[in-house]
């Protein structure tokens, strides 16, 4: 199976791509490499720092269905992005972890945490919307029960 990595549509207002990135560090990305000195801060503007942020998140989420969208914002590529400067590495894989700064312990494992999901624009609640929805509450749920016992 190829590389698979979500970036930021091109087009999109700085707001909302600032909002993705704020979701997606929040959450679930590790977005070290973007801040000033790190590895992948250059580009930097608000659209190369989107593509770190929710491809953190898609890798880290396990490249589950929906974890690519963020209200429309993104979306899945079989290619890194065209501005990515030498030294940084985007994980293009849910086993990849890319270039990062964060420090851990020796022998710590690299655990993301349960599965999250961003946020994926619209429901509809008669299709297979709803499915998808309680599939995912209930894996999430599921998770959580097994990793806290």
């Amino acid at each position: 199976m190829g590389a698979t990595y979500c970036l930021c549509r091109d087009g999109v207002g700085e707001k909302d791509l600032q909002t993705s990135i704020d979701y997606a560090c929040g959450v679930l990305g590790d977005c070290n490499p973007i801040h000033e000195k790190g590895p992948c801060y250059q580009p930097n503007n608000v659209k190369g720092h989107c593509d770190w942020a929710v491809n953190s998140y898609f890798q880290r989420s396990g490249q589950l269905p929906g974890s690519c969208n963020f209200s429309g914002i993104a979306t899945t590529s079989p290619n890194p992005p065209s501005t990515v400067v030498t030294g940084c590495i985007y994980p293009s894989s849910p086993g990849s972890t890319g270039t990062t700064t964060t420090t851990r312990p020796p022998g710590t494992p690299t655990f993301p945490g349960p599965p999250a999901f961003g946020p994926t624009g619209g429901f509809d609640p008669s299709g297979n919307d709803a499915l998808s929805l309680f599939t995912s509450i209930a894996l999430t749920l599921g998770f959580v029960v097994i990793a806290f016992q």
